[in-house]
């Protein structure tokens, strides 16, 4: 078989996979979609029951706000994807779907314990692009201290 003729032969199978990937994608998340339905709904449960009893055994504190903030900003990497004010805003955020969470928004401040948000930060949240942060890149005690400074960015409504 000629050199050419294989050239021919692999750029009809790309161009055939390529149609294929184009009308499958199409099929399963057409563009039209309403991006409301791709976002996470706080109205269900994200974490076990048991998860909701789980107290931070940091007291709430200002300087422990002040080191939330710094972790939430910096090893943590929390901003990366919420944003650096908490909107769910962050550069890497916007490639997620579904989005991350608004962390100002006073719904998940209403509907969320700490022990929830810890639950979280420690195991992930299975459909979404949050993995395990503790004790992977922030130790637990830390994950508490981030929570108190996520308790802050709550917008009054």
């Amino acid at each position: 078989m000629s050199q050419g003729r294989i050239v021919v032969i692999l750029l009809s199978m790309i161009v055939g996979f390529s149609v294929f990937v184009h009308f499958f994608t199409a099929a399963v998340a057409p563009p039209d979609v309403d991006q409301s339905v791709m976002t996470f709904s706080l109205s269900r449960p994200r974490a076990p029951s048991e998860a909701r009893k789980l107290e931070s055994p940091v007291p709430f504190s200002k300087e422990m706000v002040e080191k939330g903030d710094e972790i939430y900003h910096g090893k943590g990497n929390c901003y990366v994807c919420h944003g650096p004010t908490g909107k769910g805003d962050g550069d890497a955020g916007v490639l997620l779907s579904p989005k991350p969470t608004n962390l100002t928004d006073p719904n998940l401040h209403l509907l969320r314990r700490d022990g929830e948000l810890f639950w979280a930060i420690k195991h992930g949240v299975e459909g979404t692009g949050m993995f395990s942060y503790a004790p992977r890149m922030i130790s637990e005690e830390e994950a508490w201290i981030v929570i108190q400074y996520v308790r802050t960015l709550k917008e009054e409504r």
